[in-house]
């Protein structure tokens, strides 16, 4: 399987430093501002098109409620997704990450 992953440009967040996704592959990677680095699995493939196509959606705010509170969506391990193709350091170890341990940058 061929990933295709699109930036999403043209948009400031303070939480989000970069969002890419792939719509056929239902796939999407955030970089936080932190510089953790998470991909995420079995994403609406509505709502990659709606953060593609609709600049006035916050990426903080995509990030939010179509991934990090989706019921649907997982974050992909080391087995499922190779990190190392897509982090300029490597930050993945090797563990499993359950989304509730995704470390969030503050807001104060």
């Amino acid at each position: 399987m061929i990933n295709m992953f699109l930036n999403v440009t043209n948009r400031t967040s303070t939480a989000i430093e970069s969002l890419q996704v792939d719509a056929l592959n239902k796939k999407a990677i955030v970089t936080f501002s932190g510089g953790n680095v998470y991909a995420y699995g079995n994403v609406s493939t509505r709502a990659i098109i709606n953060v593609l196509f609709n600049p006035d959606v916050s990426l903080g705010f995509w990030v939010n409620n179509n991934l990090l509170k989706s019921d649907r969506v997982r974050v992909l391990n080391g087995d499922e997704f190779d990190y190392s193709k897509y982090t300029n350091v490597l930050k993945y170890r090797g563990t499993k990450y359950n989304k509730s341990e995704v470390n969030l940058p503050s807001f104060v």
